[in-house]
């Protein structure tokens, strides 16, 4: 796998960690944006296989991974800003190339992937969608009230297995052990906090954000959790590429990371 070099940048909150894939500096980088709660370890696999096209970087969002976490928490907007800020400094610093820069986001990331299009629309040139938790206020806000049932630590460690169960659902058959085990420890990562990110998504209206969305964008839709979300709200976005990724759920990275890449370079560079 080609080097992905690990760094640190000062945040609002602390500091922010993030993995660096050095690449041609003749096309924007891309900043890739995971989902709750997980951490960039889940982009390192397509990270290997899109380096050879451009500088890529997959940071931790706050709270998550190896990056200081808010002391509350923190909406879709404030993570959106925080990215951003991010992306500033590591072009001061050299590490990706300066100017905008194209945004892949999935799940939670997708939704902080648009903001960040509306908050700092010259920063922001293309948006890769992996999947779109958008839903009406109703919906969003039974989710959210849901969250209070979200395992939390115990003393006889049962919510390790709750969350495990929870894990087994979502995977995609082909997942090994191995790697749900490395997914899982990912989840830990966040203690208590894990559902933070949830709650930010569930408090941002991605319905109206999308309609929005002025930014040509690619909506990959692979047949997870968001299948049916995702595939009903694409049509709110006025310039997109639809693509559905049937009997791939969460894990596509690891299992399709060059079929993947592919349709991501060939959006990025049309």
């Amino acid at each position: 796998m080609p080097h992905i070099r690990r760094s640190y940048i000062d945040g609002r909150w602390g500091q922010i960690h993030t993995r660096i894939g050095a690449g041609p500096h003749d096309r924007p980088p891309l900043l890739m944006l995971h989902p709750t709660p997980k951490s960039g370890w889940i982009y390192e696999p397509l990270m290997a296989a899109l380096m050879s096209n451009r500088t890529v970087v997959a940071p931790d969002t706050p709270g998550y991974g190896a990056s200081d976490p808010p002391p509350v928490p923190a909406s879709i907007e404030e993570f959106a800003r925080e990215m951003a800020a991010l992306m500033a400094q590591l072009a001061e610093r050299g590490d990706v190339p300066a100017g905008p820069f194209d945004v892949l986001g999935y799940h939670t990331g997708s939704v902080t992937s648009v903001a960040m299009s509306e908050l700092a629309p010259t920063a922001v040139r293309k948006l890769v969608l992996v999947s779109l938790a958008a839903y009406p206020a109703q919906v969003r806000a039974a989710k959210r009230e849901g969250l209070r049932h979200w395992p939390v630590p115990k003393e006889d460690g049962s919510h390790l297995g709750a969350l495990w169960t929870l894990m087994q659902g979502l995977f995609d058959r082909r997942i090994d052990t191995v790697w749900k085990h490395e997914s899982l420890t990912e989840n830990l990562r966040s203690g208590a906090r894990a559902h933070w990110g949830y709650d930010a998504v569930y408090r941002y209206d991605l319905q109206a954000a999308l309609g929005r969305l002025a930014h040509p964008a690619l909506i990959l839709n692979p047949e997870d959790d968001l299948w049916i979300p995702t595939r009903e709200n694409a049509p709110r976005v006025a310039h997109a590429d639809y693509i559905e990724l049937p009997d791939l759920k969460h894990g596509l990275f690891e299992l399709e990371p060059t079929k993947i890449a592919g349709l991501i370079v060939k959006f990025l560079d049309g």
